[in-house]
């Protein structure tokens, strides 16, 4: 049975589900920020410079995507790290997936897992998947199958990662027991009580 796993796990990395995506803008960024979106570049720099996160993330995904501004990673990750401390989820998770797969930075998975627990205390259920993959890759399968429960159940639900997170819950079931699977129930109602 954990051949099993393994192989769900190698087949899942194999076809780039090693991690949720990176966000990219859209209106569930929050209405304030929604301006951004459709605000020229030089305004935007100012916005963004001036310390406002909505025009942060923005324009940290124009520099992600090579839009309108050359491709420089290296500034797409500062803006989106200066977004996410002032507490904006979106910038939280991608600060997260930048920092766990070492894109545009050092790759750091402790402080990658800060900023996906951050996200997650927001509801979002992309950062509890990307934390069930850290805990999978580490043979926590309790800690995965928590991570994974919490990602079916989130606040912002992104109905792909619905769909991974019950697959991955399956295959981990095989290798835990009854017991096993409750405590990791348990510990997913305690992490939403403790939000």
């Amino acid at each position: 049975m954990k051949k099993l796993l393994l192989n769900t796990t190698i087949l899942f990395s194999l076809f780039g589900v090693a991690h949720a995506d990176l966000v990219q803008p859209s209106s569930s960024v929050s209405s304030q920020a929604a301006k951004y979106a459709v605000m020229d570049l030089q305004n935007l720099a100012k916005a963004a410079q001036a310390g406002q996160p909505g025009a942060q993330f923005y324009l940290a995904t124009k520099y992600q995507q090579g839009k309108d501004v050359p491709q420089d990673l290296r500034k797409a990750f500062a803006f989106y790290k200066a977004a996410a401390d002032q507490g904006l989820s979106s910038a939280q998770l991608n600060v997260g997936r930048m920092l766990a797969d070492g894109i545009g930075t050092q790759k750091d998975e402790v402080l990658a897992r800060k900023y996906f627990e951050k996200a997650a205390s927001h509801g979002d259920n992309r950062a509890s998947f990307n934390l069930a993959v850290m805990e999978e890759k580490k043979n926590n399968f309790i800690g995965a199958y928590q991570w994974y429960e919490l990602s079916t159940r989130d606040g912002m639900l992104d109905n792909k990662v619905i769909t991974l997170s019950e697959g991955k819950k399956t295959a981990l079931a095989a290798n835990l027991t009854q017991d096993q699977i409750r405590q990791a129930r348990d510990r997913a109602d305690q992490w939403i009580q403790a939000q």
